[in-house]
């Protein structure tokens, strides 16, 4: 139909629906709701801050603290839009010392719960509540409260369906504050913070202002013990922390915490710069712990280039680069603990049972008494090299099949058959096997490969028989999200061969371990297990099912990428491979074998 002159199809939205576009950017789930309210808390002054949780925040956040809080005044007007104490003006805006500026978290908060606001200013005589439900503000009134301020938010998304059926379980969703609540007592450690989930405690800070106690309770004290200071000036830039020494590391960046003037943020610059400053240090696939703070004028930084504040730029982004590498390299020269990388390596070489074999030492060959290849003792040495370089980053998804086929021709569907016919030539770059087939040229990724077979074997059980027993039992000191994950999983590890019992706060005793485990790296591939695996309940869901422990457990114990294998070793993996329930993917889905067709082959040398 024709639109008249007089007709308008353009139109203001209401205040309600504005203020729930708002609430998509700026609340995503329960911790998103929390970072608002505990920014608020801190740039109030608050050094006691208190997070109570029902069902991981779906049904109840609130967050009490003792800062400045409210006038009446001030309470009944901030569920409106940008409504701020924290700037005045545009200008403003390259000048930010607060957390939070944009005046847009309480009214999108509140416009998708049940909002209750109780407040008091020191010198006031009564406090005041405003009680709101779906942004509609319905009372304020005069309440008893003591000087601070408690926000609770009820009910999240329960006007927005399509969003609440987004929420995973509350396990899950407690994870993500936890790691959110991990940044703020780093980043703040002069205050304690107190979690309570479903009244039970599961993190508190002490509040004493020393980073090192904020390191101990969120990293535990292994982590705690294996720190060094990091200071550096350059011109209007200062970098403070701490850094991991080499003898500590982790699997991943979940160590990895960097703050501009105490705001959480992730920068390229500064990623790049604490790798640049390890580089040739730490073995591939190891990353330090790292809890950095570059302070510098406001003027010097923009943080107002994403919704959530989480990305900041610099004006003089290479100039940071320079003195937050410079810092790190000078922590590493003086701290007198120059690597040499043994705490990564296999076992040294030893006797084997089987044919009175001794399985080779690094880069070198397995030597044979009897000049005939023995499988069993080659498939026990193979199983027993245990080294702990982890692949680099996140596993990725379980593809479809078909997207796992090589660029070339598809290998056959039987791939097993295929295997088993397999003649090994050659190791390139000491990650891939090349074999000839009947078929062609197959490739095989040998960490990922020996991560299928492993996999097989523990979800058989039959590795849970054969466990070796700890003369001294290994003691762990977790941080919580870490312990949290492992209290649940007890008796899932000791399925698989890991006898592992609490021993005080966060701390376990680890008494036995798969007998594929050497005993002298045994602490290090467990704590990489557990940090898979909370790594996988913060991403994915916190109740992280027995095939995902299987999974976890299996890619720390295999043989690593850049590890020199036997041509021996080589042919005793590939033939367990093919008895395996599913020779073509890994238990995180990722391809294992790529077949290079002969009429592929052919092709490319004209040869048809």
């Amino acid at each position: 139909m024709k639109q008249t002159d007089t007709e308008s199809i353009v139109h203001i939205l209401d205040d309600v629906t504005a203020n729930k576009i708002a609430a998509g950017e700026v609340v995503e789930r329960p911790a998103s709701v929390v970072k608002e309210l505990v920014e608020n808390s801190l740039d109030a002054g608050a050094d006691d801050i208190k997070i109570h949780l029902s069902d991981g925040g779906k049904r109840l956040i609130r967050v009490t603290d003792n800062g400045a809080g409210m006038s009446r005044a001030d309470a009944s007007i901030a569920l409106k839009r940008h409504a701020t104490s924290k700037i005045s003006c545009a200008e403003d805006l390259f000048r930010i010392y607060s957390l939070g500026f944009r005046g847009e978290a309480l009214p999108s908060i509140a416009s998708v719960s049940h909002m209750e606001i109780t407040t008091r200013r020191e010198a006031d005589e009564a406090g005041t509540q405003v009680v709101s439900s779906g942004g509609v503000a319905e009372s304020v009134t005069d309440a008893g409260s003591p000087a601070g301020t408690t926000i609770s938010v009820g009910e999240l998304f329960f006007n927005v369906p399509a969003r609440q059926k987004f929420l995973k379980t509350p396990q899950t969703e407690l994870g993500h504050v936890l790691n959110l609540i991990n940044r703020f007592a780093l980043s703040h450690p002069e205050v304690s913070i107190t979690l309570i989930h479903n009244d039970r405690q599961v993190f508190k800070s002490s509040g004493s202002g020393r980073l090192e106690d904020a390191v101990l309770t969120v990293f535990g004290r292994d982590a705690a013990e294996g720190i060094m200071p990091v200071r550096g000036t350059m011109g209007p830039y200062k970098v403070r922390g701490f850094v991991s020494k080499p003898s500590y590391s982790k699997p991943n960046r979940s160590g990895q915490y960097f703050f501009v003037n105490r705001r959480y943020v992730k920068n390229r610059i500064l990623i790049h710069a604490l790798d640049e400053a390890y580089r040739g240090i730490l073995p591939q696939g190891r990353f330090p712990l790292f809890i950095g703070f570059i302070d510098t004028d406001p003027e010097l930084v923009d943080v107002n280039v994403h919704p959530t504040k989480i990305e900041v730029r610099f004006v003089k982004e290479w100039d940071v680069h320079t003195l937050l590498a410079g810092a790190i390299r000078d922590a590493l020269s003086s701290s007198s603990v120059a690597p040499d990388g043994s705490e990564f390596l296999p076992p040294a070489p030893v006797e084997r049972e089987h044919g009175g074999i001794r399985y080779a030492p690094r880069h070198s060959a397995p030597e044979t008494h009897s000049g005939v290849l023995d499988l069993e003792a080659f498939r026990s040495a193979l199983a027993a090299r245990m080294d702990l370089i982890s692949e680099p980053g996140p596993a990725p998804s379980m593809p479809p099949p078909e997207q796992n086929l090589s660029p070339q021709e598809a290998m056959p569907q039987q791939s097993s058959d295929l295997l088993k016919d397999a003649v090994v030539l050659a190791q390139a770059r000491n990650m891939y096997i090349v074999a000839q087939s009947p078929a062609g040229i197959l490739l095989v990724d040998q960490h990922v490969a020996h991560e299928r077979v492993l996999f097989d074997r523990l979800a058989a059980g039959g590795d849970s028989r054969h466990v070796q027993r700890l003369v001294i039992p290994v003691t762990l000191s977790l941080g919580r999200r870490e312990a949290l994950v492992l209290e649940n999983k007890l008796e899932e590890m000791q399925s698989i061969g890991f006898e592992i019992e609490p021993f005080g706060k966060d701390t376990f005793a680890v008494r036995s371990v798969p007998a594929m485990v050497s005993s002298k790296n045994s602490g290090q591939v467990l704590r990489d297990i557990i940090e898979e695996m909370a790594e996988n309940t913060s991403a994915k869901r916190l109740v992280i099912q027995r095939e995902g422990i299987l999974a976890a457990a299996a890619c720390k114990m295999s043989v690593k990428a850049g590890e020199h294998m036997s041509m021996e070793e080589m042919s005793a993996l590939l033939a367990d491979l093919a008895e395996t329930s599913n020779p073509y993917l890994c238990p995180h889905g990722r391809p294992i074998v790529v077949c290079l067709s002969n009429r592929e082959l052919d092709k490319m040398f004209g040869r048809l």
